[in-house]
């Protein structure tokens, strides 16, 4: 795999969330679809950004956090099962994934295990996230593209 670095500046991001196993997030996905398109939100620059906020290595997959998240403008408001939250800017390390999302748990464990522990770079306390680049929905899953970014110290 190969790593790139990124600077991002902060992302705002609406959002719902999903606990439990990961592969289950879909109904998270179908809740936010359904507001996003209800509201009109959907944009050319809008992003599908998931964040797995906890290891399943070590988490059960009962109490994994997971949130399905679009990018919007300062305007909308947290309302009912929509969370608004801001994804901090600043240097990431980004590794680009083709193929199905079961892909995933492969390259973190890649990233985090033999990547970042050689790379003389240091995790800053921020979540890693997902950018979906291809939608799920007309792209076979071995042609999907996704965005892995893990937060560093600058």
């Amino acid at each position: 795999m190969e790593v790139r670095f990124e600077k991002r500046k902060p992302l705002r991001v609406a959002y719902v969330r999903h606990v439990g196993p990961y592969q289950e997030c879909g109904v998270a996905w179908e809740t936010l679809t359904a507001f996003a398109t209800q509201h009109e939100m959907f944009s050319p620059e809008t992003l599908r950004i998931g964040i797995g906020h906890d290891n399943p290595e070590v988490t059960p997959p009962g109490k994994l956090r997971y949130d399905a998240c679009l990018t919007v403008n300062e305007q909308l408001q947290a309302t009912g099962e929509i969370g608004v939250q801001e994804l901090p800017g600043g240097e990431y390390a980004v590794v680009t994934l083709r193929g199905p999302y079961s892909g995933l748990r492969g390259a973190y464990r890649w990233m985090f295990n033999q990547w970042l522990p050689t790379s003389g770079r240091q995790l800053r306390p921020a979540p890693c996230f997902e950018v979906y680049v291809s939608d799920p929905a007309t792209t076979p899953p071995e042609d999907l593209v996704t965005e892995i970014y893990l937060p560093l110290v600058s």
